[in-house]
């Protein structure tokens, strides 16, 4: 990112003893290209994630049970979900903007999920797993994994 700022740099200094038309037009096309990058690196996708569909079941659920978790209007919905040891945590995300899910002490994570794609992961050990969407740090939620 730092190198594709310095050849736009470099292109205006080039440009800089052209007349003002030129040089908003360098400028306006380095803005372009600069905004460009960012936004194509904030929609790389992840790999194939899973197409299952399993019923979101909030609250607590039995061991073997799976488990849904939304995204949507920017929040983890729902924000706490507890479950036994062996569920199967699905998150899928239903906004048009990617998110992930990543664990807060970064042990376990997903790509970025576009709208429709779902990361699943089994929970076998007991305890509590926060979590948050790196895009969207105010997104945030928590598995809490019993007996």
């Amino acid at each position: 990112m730092k190198n594709k700022i310095n050849i736009i740099k470099n292109v205006i200094n080039v440009f800089q003893n052209r007349n003002d038309d030129m040089k908003k037009t360098i400028i306006g096309l380095s803005v372009f290209m600069v905004l460009s990058v960012i936004l194509a690196a904030c929609s790389t996708t992840a790999p194939a994630a899973s197409s299952a569909t399993v019923e979101s079941k909030p609250g607590a659920v039995s061991a073997s049970d799976s488990a849904n978790v939304e995204m949507k209007g920017f929040a983890f919905s729902p924000k706490e979900l507890t479950v036994k040891v062996g569920t199967k945590v699905t998150w899928t995300n239903m906004d048009s903007a990617g998110h992930d899910v990543k664990a807060t002490d970064g042990s376990w994570g997903s790509g970025t999920l576009t709208n429709g794609q779902t990361f699943s992961m089994v929970f076998d050990k007991e305890g509590t797993y926060a979590y948050v969407c790196t895009f969207h740090p105010g997104m945030t939620g928590t598995i809490i994994v019993t007996k």
